[in-house]
């Protein structure tokens, strides 16, 4: 079983690996080398683009994000006839028909990356609104446009803001810093078993930076 790392301890307890949407492709590869079916969750929409990418034989959760699953292909289309020069860049947590429009699909890492190396005037995002404050920030002679996520009808025509991450704020940090609050109680013995596919990505992960195969840490089919 293969999951997210936005999910609880209780659900990384019952998995095998962690991946994060950077190192999910490699991760997810490794495993179809060596012969694993995959139980994927629980984000759908990104659970099929690794299938796509990777041909792995993968079951899918039907979770999604609630940002991303809003982003309208047939909207996107309009957007980019009314912005010819824009290069899309697309989470892979968004719909397969959006991400075919993509010029760029990728983690939040790998979108600014790619707007930062892309050759374009101007971009359209579909992603969480909250990441075009760094990607002006970061390319201050670049447009960067947010991809629609309603139709003609709706009172708000992109409205791409997780209200759940827009809950964290620096107010909100200084306060728990200073005061201690809002602690968070995790039984022992869950902590210790939902650890372990975190210390698989991570030592996958390090292998990777070390020039060394990071597939040889997948065990075989059967291998305990």
């Amino acid at each position: 079983m293969v999951v997210y790392a936005n999910t609880s301890a209780a659900v990384k307890a019952r998995s095998d690996w962690l991946v994060t949407s950077s190192c999910a492709l490699d991760i997810v590869r490794a495993l179809k080398d060596k012969g694993h079916k995959i139980l994927w969750a629980p984000d759908k929409h990104l659970g099929g683009y690794i299938q796509r990418e990777t041909g792995a034989d993968m079951l899918m959760w039907t979770g999604s994000c609630i940002v991303h699953d809003e982003f309208k292909a047939f909207e996107l289309e309009a957007l980019k006839r009314e912005h010819p020069q824009a290069k899309v860049l697309v989470h892979p947590e968004s719909p397969a028909d959006v991400v075919r429009l993509a010029d760029a699909v990728g983690s939040t890492s790998a979108i600014l990356k790619a707007a930062r190396e892309m050759d374009a005037p101007e971009f359209i995002v579909a992603t969480d609104n909250g990441m075009m404050h760094m990607l002006r920030q970061q390319n201050p002679g670049k447009v960067f446009i947010e991809a629609p996520t309603a139709g003609n009808s709706a009172t708000c025509k992109s409205c791409a803001h997780c209200p759940w991450m827009a809950m964290n704020g620096l107010a909100g940090v200084a306060q728990v810093l200073e005061q201690g609050l809002n602690r968070i109680e995790v039984d022992p013995a869950l902590i210790e078993r939902a650890r372990l596919p975190i210390d698989r990505m991570l030592a996958f992960t390090a292998a990777q930076r070390g020039g060394s195969n990071p597939g040889e840490l997948v065990p075989n089919i059967g291998a305990a």
